[in-house]
């Protein structure tokens, strides 16, 4: 290979990094916002339209992490079926790539990109 195609590997990985990152900040700012770790599930019926949004967004951002930290819980209370834990390993990584891949573009659209 050459270096074009290692250099495109690399893009990957950092693009897949980024997309975790984020993930796992946007998860741990919201559980110290409100106190408790942050679910899948949206059960706050008093809330307004704008919280259920912005909670609806960090859900988003913040699922490769969850769906990570879930499936960890999973095999160390219960101890699941391998197929499972590859799959929602794949689930996550690939969520993780795209998102990275979006925060990179738009990153670039705003000039942080040199070239």
């Amino acid at each position: 290979m050459d270096q074009a195609h290692y250099a495109a590997i690399l893009l990957n990985i950092y693009s897949l990094a980024i997309g975790f990152t984020v993930a796992g900040v946007c998860a741990a700012t919201a559980a110290m916002v409100t106190g408790r770790p942050l679910r899948f599930e949206m059960r706050d019926e008093q809330a307004g339209k704008l919280s259920l949004l912005v909670g609806a967004a960090c859900r988003i951002i913040a699922g490769p992490f969850m769906i990570l930290r879930n499936t960890f819980q999973a095999i160390l209370l219960k101890g699941c079926e391998p197929y499972w834990i590859m799959v929602a390993i794949i689930i996550a990584c690939l969520w993780s790539f795209c998102q990275g891949v979006i925060i990179l573009e738009t990153a670039c659209q705003l000039g942080a990109c040199s070239g």
